[in-house]
């Protein structure tokens, strides 16, 4: 159990003494760095052409829309077999004012891609495959992104400033 910071017969002088030691350590600890991981989200789906007799799969494998600002850090494709010659995958991005496009050629049956691509609410994402050649045939394909959202820094001090009021909060009870 903790001990009590003031005791009954603590004089104004001896609280407030107490006190000033309380918050020196407090803003101490204030002047640390701190660090934050912002956990990405997965933004992911997979197409299987089981229907698909002598043709090959092609067109959007995947689409979602941002309900916040972020950026598309990595994402990793996987085909159910190496082609021959490859495919292209094509990320695009659009909202009321315009697009952006973003291409990568798929010629091994795992790739991961870079695209870094920066997105703000209710940025649409479309993703689309198309083999190369008629010779090269995709029955499957699985795709995932990593979106990491944007996080306000307000938002950040905001709970810093609370949870450290509440600490003194507890002292001052005890």
């Amino acid at each position: 159990m903790k001990k009590p910071l003031f005791n009954a017969s603590d004089t104004v002088e001896s609280r407030l003494s107490k006190l000033e030691l309380v918050t020196g350590r407090i803003a101490l600890r204030t002047h640390k760095t701190a660090s934050a991981i912002v956990t990405p989200y997965p933004i992911s789906n997979s197409v299987v052409g089981e229907d698909l007799i002598g043709e090959s799969l092609k067109g959007v494998i995947l689409r979602y829309m941002f309900p916040c600002d972020g950026v598309i850090k990595k994402g990793c494709i996987r085909l159910d077999k190496k082609l021959k010659v490859g495919a292209l995958v094509d990320i695009k991005i659009f909202n009321d004012k315009g697009s952006s496009s973003s291409g990568y050629t798929i010629d091994k049956k795992v790739k991961v891609i870079d695209p870094t691509i920066e997105v703000v609410t209710s940025d649409c994402l479309e993703v689309t495959i198309a083999p190369i050649t008629n010779e090269d045939r995709i029955s499957e394909v699985w795709i995932s992104l990593l979106w990491i959202p944007s996080i306000s820094d307000a938002d950040i001090k905001h709970f810093l400033i609370e949870e450290l009021e509440d600490k003194v909060d507890d002292l001052i009870e005890a």
